[in-house]
């Protein structure tokens, strides 16, 4: 192996050990420890390395890391909110999390942009599902009211039909 590999290799070990110290991660086998979508990951190391086949073991090690990178920098936003006397951490602190962890100013960067695709691509689902009751025809207040007549013309129904009703639903869960 090359010296400025092992040398590289012997700071990252330094640095996970005194990590470690700090934030142990033996909680990574908790049942209820949070983790990323496989698919997700999936894609990130397909779309960063196309041509080459990565082991199953090598995948749940890049998710191991990237719930550590995610918890690094939410526990340094978590320190910036409660500075600023908040209890929710918003995108800012995010960002003053970045900086203070010493990423680079682009790294901080293209987080905001992402934000901001975010944001535009929210809007653009939120669009499209107001755009379906526009697309019916009928004002939202007169749908309504055809949804208020129909409960009451159903709370209306003869009360013998209503215990049929409710008598063969009682009997349907039995049969299945």
């Amino acid at each position: 192996m090359p010296k400025n590999v092992l040398r590289q290799r012997e700071e990252f070990d330094a640095f996970m050990e005194e990590y470690k110290q700090h934030y142990p991660m033996d909680r990574m086998e908790d049942e209820n420890e949070v983790g990323l979508p496989a698919k997700g990951i999936s894609m990130i190391i397909k779309e960063v390395l196309p041509e080459m086949r990565i082991a199953n073991e090598s995948r749940e090690l890049f998710a191991a890391c990237c719930v550590e990178f995610v918890k690094y920098v939410a526990r340094g936003a978590q320190h910036v909110s409660g500075h600023d006397q908040r209890k929710t951490i918003y995108h800012e602190h995010v960002l003053k999390a970045l900086q203070l962890l010493q990423f680079p100013p682009d790294y901080a960067e293209a987080a905001d942009s992402v934000l901001g695709e975010c944001k535009v691509a929210a809007e653009k689902r939120l669009k499209r599902k107001n755009s379906r009751l526009d697309k019916c025809g009928i004002p939202e207040e007169e749908l309504y009211l055809m949804q208020q007549q129909l409960i009451q013309q159903a709370r209306e129904q003869d009360p013998d039909q209503l215990r049929a009703q409710a008598a063969v639903q009682q009997l349907l869960p039995e049969q299945q």
